[in-house]
């Protein structure tokens, strides 16, 4: 009873209940990820980027998954990532390889070494299996837990952490490359969409999950439909991912955005990342 109070105090059952307009969620989205995104990579970053990113989405896809609405929400996460990548990505390759605001994203600097130093000599877990198999299991594994005890909040949290470093890096690239169309093309490469795709629907189901356990205290009614489709969806893109990372990586990605280096810019982006300076 006491709980109760304090939810209709606080405002929290009149929030998870409201359904909001499609429109009014994709115009919120769209307008306010660049405008928070650019103005804290340039001054601030840290923690506070991908804690204030999350806050966008975890506002929408909280109440579209009380009321059951999954595939709604797993759009609007997915229209939130697309709107990372332009903002993240797009201030990148416009700045270049700037070491200031490289430092500013988390982990953005390890990321960005490791992949330049794997495109140039075609080493690193980028495309081993032997080297990325175990991480990613531990990372699926942190994600999947972190999600659930949550209902999905800290899984976006992480989610805004790694789209941030991953655009990091594909924004140089795309800088590097002198905006050649082919690195904008591949720079993401397919599987690596496959896996964001995959870890929205596993978040979402996820997110589900705790929070039908939460409202209706118990399992029963919670598998239907959409959450057996989401889930399967989610399970078979995660292994897409593994499968095609240990096999086209090397094999395709890797020659093709080599030949696209602008020998100056990497040049540039090396010493910037502490690969080699000349």
């Amino acid at each position: 009873m006491y709980s109760m109070s304090l939810k209709r105090f606080l405002g929290i059952d009149r929030w998870i209940n409201y359904k909001y307009p499609l429109w009014i969620e994709i115009g919120v989205i769209i307008a306010l990820t660049p405008l928070i995104t650019i103005p804290l990579i340039q001054n601030s970053g840290g923690l506070l980027l991908p804690a204030a990113q999350s806050l966008i989405i975890i506002y929408f896809f909280i109440p579209e998954v009380y009321q059951g609405r999954l595939w709604r929400a797993s759009g609007l996460v997915l229209l939130w990532s697309l709107l990372m990548v332009i903002s993240v990505a797009g201030l990148f390759a416009v700045a270049g390889c700037n070491r200031l605001l490289i430092q500013n994203i988390i982990n953005g600097w390890r990321y960005s070494h490791e992949m330049f130093m794997w495109i140039e000599t075609g080493k690193g877990a980028e495309g081993d299996i032997s080297l990325f198999l175990i991480p990613k299991i531990k990372e699926i594994t942190v994600f999947t837990l972190a999600s659930f005890l949550t209902a999905g909040i800290a899984g976006l949290f992480m989610g805004a952490v790694l789209l941030n470093y991953m655009n990091t890096y594909y924004g140089l690239l795309v800088w590097a490359s002198n905006y050649s169309p082919v690195t904008i093309l591949m720079g993401w490469p397919i599987y690596a969409i496959i896996r964001v795709i995959g870890y929205v629907f596993l978040g979402t189901v996820l997110a589900r999950t705790m929070i039908y356990l939460l409202k209706y205290r118990g399992w029963r009614g919670l598998i239907d439909k959409q959450y057996k489709v989401m889930l399967i969806t989610a399970i078979v893109l995660i292994i897409l991912d593994f499968t095609l990372k240990a096999t086209i990586a090397n094999a395709v990605y890797q020659p093709i955005l080599k030949q696209q280096l602008n020998p100056a810019r990497l040049g540039k982006c090396e010493c910037v990342l502490g690969i080699t300076c000349y």
